[in-house]
């Protein structure tokens, strides 16, 4: 694995129209791309992978992506990749400035729709739109691989490969159509939800902590029964890299989304360590809990 050039921060969230934060990601656009020779389609299909990676970060509510045009102006200023796991610090540093969290680069192994004629046409096996005959088969293959990459630290948090195959006319749109689960499940692994606790809402006789408003509603996708833990951040510096320590204080469930913005949750554990840190000012967040 190749080692990157990074001397830049971290931009973590974005502050967006309705007052809550969503994790700001760069998609940069995507390399590679086996296709047949008949279609000259492999920009096509790049750019139809590309789209669906991207509207699956957009359907969780939780992301904002910096538009494509910015990121295939920084594509075509960059200087030549050495491979596909290189990017320089040129790279980290403009998706930085534009707010970005994290950089997201995939290379399409294979995109290809190929076909199979009946001997009616006088030609037998594997043949190319456009040859005279009957066809008798189409078969279509997608095969690509995602990285994320930190723009705190320069460094792959996450990686898998996706490849499906399908037949039929439609056979690339189904193929990619059948991977969309496991994208957002790849996203769901590798991008935890975190909010921040706004304040505390009710308490019991105890002075234990027993409801929360936090930053986040309807619009990122938040529902009642929905699990959190409660957390306090800490930053080191280790090795010249900034590292985030979370220590859970507690948990949560939300009780009732309110709208857009806000939810209010009923405390599971941890109220009085919730309520006296809360008390003296210590901010907390509330990260998502994956089952």
């Amino acid at each position: 694995m190749k080692r990157f050039l990074l001397t830049s921060l971290l931009s973590t969230f974005a502050v967006c129209a309705y007052g809550q934060t969503k994790t700001i990601v760069g998609i940069m656009p995507f390399s590679g791309g086996k296709t047949n020779s008949y279609t000259n389609a492999k920009n096509t299909y790049v750019i139809a992978i590309q789209d669906a990676v991207s509207d699956a970060f957009l359907s969780t509510k939780r992301f904002t992506l910096v538009e494509r045009e910015k990121m295939d102006l920084i594509q075509s200023e960059k200087k030549q990749q050495q491979s596909e796991d290189f990017i320089d610090g040129n790279v980290v540093e403009q998706s930085r400035s534009m707010g970005a969290s994290y950089i997201v680069t995939g290379n399409v192994l294979e995109a290809e729709m190929v076909e199979k004629e009946s001997s009616a046409s006088g030609l037998t096996g594997m043949a190319t739109l456009g040859v005279l005959g009957n066809i008798k088969d189409r078969k279509a293959s997608v095969n690509f691989s995602l990285k994320v990459i930190s723009v705190e630290t320069g460094e792959i948090v996450a990686s898998e490969k996706f490849s499906a195959q399908s037949k039929g006319k439609t056979g690339f749109d189904k193929a990619l159509e059948s991977i969309n689960p496991e994208i957002q499940k790849f996203i769901k692994d590798n991008f935890k939800v975190s909010l921040n606790v706004l304040s505390v809402e009710a308490k019991n006789a105890n002075n234990e902590a027993t409801k929360l408003l936090i930053t986040g509603g309807s619009a990122m996708g938040l529902t009642t029964g929905t699990s959190f833990k409660i957390y306090e951040e800490a930053f080191y510096s280790i090795d010249g890299k900034r590292v985030a320590r979370k220590k859970e204080v507690g948990k949560m469930v939300i009780e009732r989304v309110e709208d857009e913005s806000f939810s209010i949750g009923n405390v599971t554990m941890g109220g009085k360590d919730i309520a006296t840190k809360m008390e003296a000012g210590t901010k907390l967040k509330c990260e998502l809990i994956i089952d």
